[in-house]
C-alpha cells in the first residue's frame, strides 16, 4: 500500500493508506463478515447512537466508564492479532492485507498489522477491544454493559482500570485526556455528557 496523510485536527496529519485494489475488495468483504458477527453481541458498527446514549447513561449514573485509545489502529501489532484470532482467521486476514508500506519511495516492512485505509482494520480493531474487554470483565467477575465503537469502549465503571492495564499489556495506550470513569463527565463518539 502507500501511505498518505489527511488533517485530523488543524495541527496534525493522520496517516492512512490506499490498498491495491483487489487487496481492498477483499478486505471489505472481510470487514462486512466481522460487523455482521459483531451485531449478534449487539455491537453495531454502523450507528454511533448507542455509544451515544451509554455515554450520556454513565455521566448520569456514573455506572459507566468511556474509554479511548492513543493511535489505536497503528498499535494493533501483527504478533497481537495472531495471538487473539484463531489460526484460519489469523491466516486469512494476513494474506490480505499489505505487509509493505511505500513511504515517499521507500518500502518499509509493517509490524502493524493493518492501516487506515485497509478495508477491515475499522471493525478488527473493535473486535479486538470488544474481546479484550469481555475477557477482563469475565476474569474480574464484572457484570454490565459492554460496547465498541472502533477504540471507542465503553465499560462498567468498576473495571477501566483493569481494562486500562490488560490494553497497556497488549500494547495499547488509554488517552486520559478522552477516558472517563469517576466525575459527571463522559465522551463517546462525538457526543459530550454533563450530569446527562
Amino acid at each position: 500500500n502507500v501511505l498518505f496523510t489527511v488533517p485530523k485536527t488543524t495541527l496534525i496529519d493522520r496517516c492512512a493508506c490506499k490498498e491495491p485494489d483487489i487487496n481492498m475488495f477483499l478486505q471489505k468483504g472481510a470487514g462486512s463478515f466481522i460487523r455482521s458477527r459483531l451485531r449478534q453481541f449487539g455491537i453495531d458498527l454502523n450507528d454511533q447512537s448507542r455509544n451515544k446514549r451509554l455515554a450520556e447513561k454513565g455521566s448520569r449514573e456514573g455506572t459507566l466508564a468511556t474509554l479511548d485509545l492513543s493511535s489505536a489502529s497503528d498499535s494493533v501489532s501483527s504478533g497481537l492479532v495472531g495471538e487473539l484470532l484463531p489460526v484460519c482467521w489469523y491466516t486469512f486476514l494476513n494474506d490480505i492485507r499489505s505487509p509493505v508500506t511505500e513511504i515517499d519511495g521507500d518500502e518499509h516492512v509493517n509490524q502493524m498489522f493493518s492501516s487506515m485505509g485497509n478495508g477491515f482494520t475499522f471493525e478488527l480493531e473493535s473486535l479486538l477491544f470488544f474481546a479484550i474487554a469481555r475477557a477482563v470483565a469475565y476474569h474480574t467477575g464484572t457484570r454490565g454493559i459492554i460496547s465498541v465503537y472502533g477504540d471507542d469502549i465503553i465499560v462498567p465503571s468498576e473495571m477501566a482500570d483493569d481494562l486500562a492495564w490488560a490494553l497497556g499489556i497488549c500494547g495499547f495506550t488509554v488517552n486520559p485526556k478522552k477516558s472517563f470513569s469517576s466525575g459527571p463527565f463522559r465522551e463517546s463518539c462525538g457526543g459530550h455528557y454533563y450530569y446527562g
